[in-house]
């Protein structure tokens, strides 16, 4: 969770508030591990969150989706699973802006529209991840 918000509130927006050519260097250096780690981290919340499910007492795997704990639980699981997926498509658009910057035969709109597109994803994929882990850990109350 904190990975998903400060890439996207802090990182993102000081490295597009950069040079040209240092946003071209930090994207090098950054971008590959950056994506790695974000779906290492998305891959090992999503499989404790299974892990904590299957070990909470009185509940099992088939009472998602049945009754307010099983119902957040779902919602949680599907809210990580599409956080998951809009941040495969960062990562797509992360590596379009990489090569835009890297071959410079991007124009300036194009590398505009990447890097909007870019933010749009980053703030959704930390606000999916925000409601995700929120829902879960309020289901333990329901």
């Amino acid at each position: 969770m904190g990975s998903a918000i400060y890439l996207a509130v802090l990182l993102e927006p000081r490295i597009r508030a950069t040079s040209g050519d240092l946003e071209r260097q930090l994207m090098n250096k950054t971008s590959k591990l950056n994506s790695l780690w974000i779906t290492s981290a998305a891959v090992v919340t999503m499989l404790s969150g299974f892990a904590l499910v299957s070990t909470t007492p009185g509940r099992s795997m088939s009472d998602i989706g049945s009754g307010s704990w099983g119902t957040m639980i779902l919602i949680g699981i599907m809210t990580s699973v599409t956080a998951f997926l809009v941040s495969g498509a960062a990562g797509a658009f992360t590596a379009k802006l990489r090569r835009g910057l890297e071959s410079s035969e991007a124009d300036e709109d194009e590398l505009a529209m990447y890097r909007s597109k870019l933010t749009l994803l980053g703030y959704l994929n930390a606000i999916l991840v925000v409601i995700a882990v929120s829902t879960m850990a309020t289901a333990r109350y329901a």
